[in-house]
């Protein structure tokens, strides 16, 4: 089951997401970053889209993932106007249309809570416009408890933050389980 949160009650329900806004008066951007433990960036060993969704899954499992909250940086729609009308790759229309049926469309700027039975599809769909849709950058998402950040990059690689102590030491363990391998970007910690 896929279920839409508003923006306002997400910020509220789920304090630990990272957020951006422009402020006019300042003429800068303001950013927020919760406190996290650790912060890696991994990569599959060999890139494969549908490894990748495979290997995300397990991560899930080891952490016994029941839900995901996916939540935007920024406050604007999840599928902007030019998204909604560009037929380019049937991929890219099929993600399109699935995020649409979810009534995850035009005006929708809130939070996606993700139940596990619909992991699999969702994230599928979710990598797809995050690879073909530069406007799609700043989707987080984490668990209902909040012990960890995710966040896909278009090259495939993941952006980990993790919350706790625990989340971190059951991280470390159980990803020597999967294909991915420390992405080595400067200033991150290393697996």
């Amino acid at each position: 089951m896929i279920k839409l949160i508003s923006r306002d009650l997400a910020l509220v329900k789920y304090r630990k997401f990272p957020l951006l806004a422009y402020d006019e008066t300042l003429d800068e951007d303001i950013f927020y970053c919760p406190d996290y433990v650790s912060f890696y960036w991994i990569k599959l060993k060999e890139e494969n889209n549908n490894v990748l969704i495979e290997e995300l899954l397990k991560l899930l499992n080891f952490f016994n993932t029941k839900d995901l909250i996916f939540l935007g940086q920024i406050d604007k729609p999840w599928v902007s106007k030019p998204m909604a009308k560009r037929f380019s790759l049937a991929i890219y229309n099929k993600a399109i249309r699935f995020f649409k049926k979810n009534g995850i469309w035009k005006n929708f700027n809130g939070a996606v809570k993700v139940e596990q039975k619909d992991f699999k599809e969702f994230l599928t769909h979710f990598f797809t416009l995050t690879k073909f849709e530069a406007y799609f950058w700043d989707h987080y998402f984490s668990d209902d408890g909040q012990n960890f950040l995710f966040c896909i990059h278009y090259s495939g690689e993941v952006q980990v933050l993790t919350l706790n102590e625990q989340t971190n030491n059951v991280f470390l363990s159980f990803v020597r389980n999967t294909e991915f391998i420390d992405s080595f970007r400067k200033d991150t910690d290393r697996l």
